[in-house]
């Protein structure tokens, strides 16, 4: 099974855009659910999102640099048994 990992709700103000700054993790590494996945940067702060599974990263769908409205979808991992 598949899952889909959404921008979150990081930003105080309503309607911004949250900057991709780094992968901490590559397409094909295995993560685990709580672990870092990926570095954004707020209007507010840098700040970390974390898997929500446990399973393998099978595709990073913004790169750094792109701006990413909040409830868009920026990964997929494939879940483990």
């Amino acid at each position: 099974m598949e899952v889909k990992v959404k921008m979150p709700d990081l930003s105080t103000t309503e309607g911004t855009e949250i900057a991709i700054l780094k992968w901490v993790v590559q397409v094909g590494d295995r993560v685990k659910r709580g672990q870092v996945i990926v570095e954004v940067e707020t209007d507010k702060a840098v700040q970390e999102i974390e898997a929500i599974a446990n399973g393998t990263l099978t595709s990073q769908l913004v790169g750094p640099g792109d701006r990413v409205p909040v409830g868009q979808f920026i990964a997929t991992i494939e879940v483990s048994k």
